[in-house]
């Protein structure tokens, strides 16, 4: 029998009050893993009115007083790594070696990041004259609603927990439909580490029901959403009713920018790594690739050969490079992609069926597909495909790959390979997306911010530059001298106000 998870409400993990229940399925063998509450709007209003009523408390507490909870959090992640890395592989597939270290290293680090940097939040002072001072200071918002995407389950909820506990709001999370354990598990790991009741909320259940009921409730003060574009948008619409601020972190179809001087080894990696880690579901993927045309055919030949060797099967062997996608629904979606690109005269290099061997056939398998020859317009290369489909097309010039790249209704990130670092800081500069790697590809850290323009979003995770999100900038005006500084200054002495006007 599956276990069964509990939501976190006001400090108590409990079932919904239906006591209905979404099975969460092993993409890797069909199985159930678990089964999670299916909330409804009763449990959204119940976590909301929790978060409002913990949340002057909360915001009194000192910066060191939460930093020392946030340590107790990272200290049982770490205890519990290997349990919840197969945890989170089994309910959304991502491979062994990404869970256990990447995930998990990444979820208890966060937290110990943000204990830190949130000690640091300063405000200024402004020069307004010599009768008064002006000073600004940053104060949390209230309740927050964040909402969660399945790619990176547990990473994307602590990466927005942690910023806004410790801005010294409270929060409500709704996680994703499809892969909510995790997160479902962190809620015990609140209690344990001591948060106080109501500050950390964590509802699950259906987007259209329990996330358009987070969005609209009148005591959440801001949305964190990260998900696809078409979802941020109807949130946005949601959100305007009440002038709701909402940050989004949204799609991204971005290029992958190969000139005739790139180092075509590192490059041949950095290709593979930012096209096929977690099996492409990933907002930063290069998923259009831009290559000079003196170099194309090299790279094509190299790509493919190493793509090849990418092991396809089971996520919890540690051999394993690509696992399943999320969910039976997304697999089917990507092939409806391949197929149209079949059909648009897309060149097919490499894969493009279904995976079918026996560590495969009971799940929802993608094998690692390339096309070339794509047409920059076509819909391979426009619309985020989410899996490990990728297109590659030709160049003649620096100044037709930045074209060509800015052709996009994205603009999340980009990545220039090249020896010429001056030549691809050039570029960089006309590139409309929020990150430009020079030879890299995905390198997400702490320490920069990470978010984009255009439909892919405006807000930014990480960094220190991420507390803004979760916070309201206050202007204080302090007056020096006693008597207010106003053209009427001394025009209501004495007398009577009214005659004085």
């Amino acid at each position: 029998m599956a276990a069964e998870y509990r939501v976190l409400i006001n400090g108590e993990l409990c079932e919904s009050a239906t006591r209905e229940t979404m099975d969460v399925i092993n993409p890797a063998n069909g199985r159930i893993v678990g089964q999670a509450p299916k909330c409804t709007e009763l449990e959204v209003d119940r976590a909301a009115e929790a978060a409002w009523k913990a949340a002057p408390g909360w915001a009194e507490t000192s910066p060191t007083e939460r930093a020392e909870i946030f340590f107790r959090m990272a200290n049982l992640l770490r205890k519990h790594r290997q349990e919840w890395a197969r945890l989170e592989t089994m309910q959304y597939g991502g491979p062994i070696f990404k869970t256990l270290n990447f995930d998990m290293r990444f979820d208890a680090e966060h937290f110990e990041f943000m204990a830190g940097v949130g000690r640091a939040v300063t405000g200024a002072t402004l020069p307004v004259g010599p009768q008064a001072m002006s000073m600004t200071i940053r104060q949390p918002l209230g309740v927050v609603g964040l909402i969660t995407p399945w790619n990176f389950p547990l990473v994307t909820a602590i990466s927005k927990i942690t910023p806004a506990l410790m801005m010294g709001n409270t929060a409500v999370v709704k996680p994703p439909s499809c892969a909510p354990l995790t997160v479902l598990k962190l809620g015990e790991l609140a209690v344990e580490a001591g948060f106080p009741p109501g500050v950390l909320n964590i509802v699950t259940g259906l987007g259209s029901s329990v996330g358009e009921a987070l969005v609209r409730h009148p005591y959440v003060s801001k949305i964190n959403f990260t998900g696809d574009s078409e979802t941020g948008k109807r949130i946005l619409a949601l959100a305007s009713a009440a002038v709701k601020p909402v940050a989004c972190e949204l799609g991204g179809k971005n290029a992958f920018i190969v000139l005739p001087d790139a180092d075509m080894e590192p490059t041949i990696e950095g290709a593979i790594w930012g096209g096929f880690f977690n099996s492409g579901q990933n907002c930063g993927a290069s998923s259009r690739y831009l290559i000079h045309e003196s170099v194309y055919d090299q790279f094509v030949e190299k790509f493919v050969a190493a793509a090849r060797m990418l092991r396809v099967g089971d996520p919890s062997n540690p051999e394993t490079m690509i696992g399943p996608v999320a969910y039976k629904g997304h697999r089917d979606n990507i092939e409806r992609f391949v197929e149209r690109a079949k059909e648009s005269g897309a060149r097919l290099l490499l894969g493009g069926e279904r995976p079918n061997t026996p560590e495969t056939r009971d799940g929802y398998f993608v094998a690692p597909t390339i096309f070339g020859d794509c047409d920059p317009k076509s819909e391979l290369m426009q619309e985020e495909v989410f899996g490990p489909v990728v297109g590659l097309t030709k160049f003649r010039t620096p100044e037709e790959a930045v074209q060509i790249a800015n052709d996009s209704r994205f603009g999340l990130c980009a990545s220039i390979w090249t020896r010429d670092i001056r030549q691809g800081l050039v570029m960089a500069k006309q590139l409309k997306v929020g990150t430009v790697w020079l030879n890299q590809h995905l390198s997400i850290v702490f320490e920069c911010p990470w978010g984009g323009c255009k439909e892919s979003g405006h807000s930014k995770e990480n960094s220190i530059m991420v507390l803004d999100e979760y916070s309201m900038m206050k202007n204080v005006w302090i007056d020096l001298v006693g008597t207010p500084s106003t053209p009427w200054q001394g025009r209501f002495q004495g007398g009577n106000r009214l005659d004085a006007l």
